[in-house]
């Protein structure tokens, strides 16, 4: 993670922390200033602004991490996913987001990052910007599903995504949110007390209720992301 963030401000992105030093117990990275995307959702953060600066930028941090030179020595804690188009952040959220405002400046909490297809990352992102959960609403007022499929629609135009990868979306979506339960399940049943603790408090029925969800408006959000 530290060489990646390293390649990153080589690149030119300065959005993401830059790594300071690595020691058996610690870890120290740069402060990246702003406010962070938490729940329940500002006015600001729930701003169409606010979701198209989040999409370029984390077009911007795919573009950036193409070009990592991967090594047999990485190590990343999750396996790379296939087609490997560059190193996917892997929680690509709002509250992993750092706001000035209204306009998306910073990107931090880079633990999932692991090489994969950029279509992983953008469908995770969808998934909470627009958003498509069920549980906990990001705001005092549910949105309706109008409102979703045109923010969905909004952060694929915004970040450039392209028509084959745009017909996956929901799909992707789903088996992202199934991967995400399996190792909640997995991990604590080998006694993680971080997966315990969430299987504990209801986590993984509420990403089953999410899946459930985009299964029934798949189709609904194929047209919305695919249309001209």
């Amino acid at each position: 993670m530290h060489h990646l963030l390293a390649h990153l401000h080589e690149q030119g992105f300065v959005a993401a922390p830059e790594p300071i030093a690595l020691g058996d117990v610690l870890e120290t990275v740069t402060f990246v200033p702003g406010t962070a995307g938490n729940y329940p959702w500002t006015a600001e953060i729930a701003s169409e602004a606010a979701l198209v600066t989040s999409a370029r930028l984390l077009r911007q941090y795919h573009d950036a991490a193409a070009t990592y030179p991967r090594s047999a020595a990485d190590v990343w804690s999750q396996a790379e996913r296939l087609p490997v188009e560059t190193i996917v952040h892997g929680d690509f959220a709002p509250y992993n987001c750092v706001y000035d405002g209204i306009a998306a400046s910073g990107l931090i909490d880079f633990d999932t990052a692991h090489p994969g297809p950029r279509v992983w990352d953008v469908a995770s992102a969808v998934y909470r910007f627009a958003p498509f959960t069920t549980g906990v609403v990001e705001g005092s007022t549910a949105p309706s599903l109008g409102e979703r499929l045109a923010r969905a629609a909004e952060f694929c135009r915004a970040y450039g995504l392209d028509d084959r990868s745009r017909g996956v979306l929901v799909d992707t979506m789903t088996a992202s949110l199934v991967a995400l339960v399996t190792t909640m399940e997995t991990e604590a049943a080998a006694g993680n007390p971080k997966f315990v603790s969430d299987l504990e408090h209801g986590h993984a029925e509420l990403y089953r209720a999410d899946v459930a969800y985009l299964e029934a408006n798949a189709d609904a959000i194929r047209d919305a992301v695919t249309a001209p």
